[in-house]
């Protein structure tokens, strides 16, 4: 008789779910209220939580710490939004008690039947220690600091970015190695995130083998994520694009591969002399002094910009400000194709976006992106690094109609299924109840003492 109550109560709390979240950026509809400095992006965020809100009988909590704020709660159309006070360190470092109880007194007035962490990137994870083993918690992984780290530091050495860095740099400000200390100081703790927790969710055949790799007793479920709108309702045709256009997202970070596709541009330009590449947030003048870029420069933007110089690239390349998402779709309608040339990634949304849209996308051969796309079905795929397997592709494409058009077409029939709203809003409360489901089992077969 007391195991069916038992099996009753743990059936009612799966059929009303209170679904807590812990993220890094505020959330849209709560920002107008926060107090201090809150940060914004995780744009992938905001749409699933706001999807999840028009599942039935789901309740869903936010909480997001806040540099130099204050304990807040705000109840909006049904939704509880918390925020925490912080401090510069607090989100990158091993979790205080003191921090926990802020995460804890939440926890009590919410009353989750399951804690969802996105980022195992931040401390968030580490609530495990603090966290009532009734409650079970589950871990987004977004990316994985220590194979990012070990990347970026063989691009230091391999592009002796140290011939590039600025007296800023040398005296610890900026650069690469700023980074590299950041991400060296944090991966003790994102190791410890995957020691403590059981339950994760991830997109990839690459992340799920490097959990494996550092916990192999965890529970892994896939959970897709959504995009902004503008990528839904955008649609690339190669009658109105741009030829000969190529777009990138990221650039700033020596991962994210920028030299490479210079390097493959200049090969293409004698066949391709109006060749343009679009980039955003390169913050590079190629108007200054060398004096200024060796007092206050960084790194790799010296040695990008001389890159651009070697290879008489300044007319070349269109740099862009901060792009919203109204005006990144337009830019991925606008070119000819996307390129992805990083040296690591997980499952990069900018993918997804380019997907989504119908941008014809040639894409580097790394981390989790052949989960994502087949060569030569919704992309062309080049080895990581090879510049030369690059122009090839990109030739390819500006060479081909046809080939152009059958990536786009594909490319956005999966992406078009594989970001559903309602399928993928719903597979998140699969998971949410099977990982309640588990936990209410493992916690029945302890052992009384």
């Amino acid at each position: 008789m007391e195991n069916q109550e038992q099996l009753n109560q743990s059936n009612n709390s799966i059929k009303t779910m209170r679904i807590l979240w812990i993220i890094r950026d505020v959330l849209p509809d709560f920002h107008p209220f926060v107090i201090g400095k809150p940060t914004t992006g995780g744009t992938w965020i905001a749409p699933l939580f706001y999807a999840l809100k028009n599942q039935s009988d789901v309740t869903l909590g936010s909480v997001t710490p806040v540099l130099d704020g204050m304990e807040q709660k705000i109840d909006l159309d049904n939704i509880s939004y918390y925020a925490i006070k912080i401090n510069e360190k607090e989100n990158s470092s091993f979790m205080n008690k003191t921090l926990a109880e802020k995460y804890l007194s939440i926890i009590k007035d919410f009353k989750p039947d399951i804690i969802h962490v996105h980022g195992t990137e931040y401390n968030f994870g580490l609530l495990r220690k603090y966290v009532s083993p009734q409650i079970p918690i589950v871990c987004s992984i977004q990316s994985i600091i220590a194979p990012y780290r070990d990347c970026l530091k063989k691009l230091d050495t391999t592009l002796k970015l140290c011939r590039y860095r600025s007296v800023k740099n040398r005296f610890g400000r900026g650069g690469i190695n700023s980074d590299l200390r950041k991400w060296n100081k944090y991966c003790s703790v994102e190791k410890e995130i995957f020691k403590v927790n059981q339950y994760f969710i991830g997109r990839t055949w690459w992340d799920k083998t490097q959990l494996q790799i550092l916990n192999s007793n965890t529970s892994y479920f896939y959970g897709e994520e959504l995009l902004r709108s503008p990528f839904y309702y955008t649609q690339w045709d190669l009658n109105q694009c741009e030829r000969h256009r190529i777009f990138i997202s990221s650039a700033q970070y020596p991962i994210k591969g920028f030299h490479i596709l210079l390097k493959a541009v200049a090969f293409l330009k004698d066949d391709y002399p109006d060749i343009k590449i679009v980039v955003p947030l390169l913050s590079i003048n190629m108007k200054s002094s060398g004096i200024k870029d060796w007092m206050i420069g960084e790194d790799y933007s010296n040695y990008l910009k001389r890159l651009i110089k070697k290879y008489k690239l300044e007319d070349n390349i269109k740099m862009r400000d901060s792009l919203s998402a109204y005006e990144m779709a337009k830019e991925f309608r606008k070119a000819h194709l996307f390129v992805l040339p990083s040296l690591i990634e997980n499952s990069p949304n900018s993918l997804g976006e380019s997907m989504l849209v119908g941008t014809p996308v040639v894409v580097s051969i790394m981390g989790g992106i052949t989960s994502i796309v087949s060569d030569n079905e919704s992309a062309l795929l080049f080895p990581s690094g090879d510049f030369y397997y690059l122009a090839f592709q990109i030739g390819r494409i500006f060479s081909n109609d046809n080939l152009a058009l059958k990536l786009s077409k594909n490319a956005r029939q999966i992406a078009l299924k594989r970001h559903d709203v309602k399928q993928t809003s719903e597979q998140y409360c699969h998971i949410y109840e099977e990982i309640i489901k588990q936990h209410n089992e493992s916690i029945r077969n302890i052992p009384r003492t």
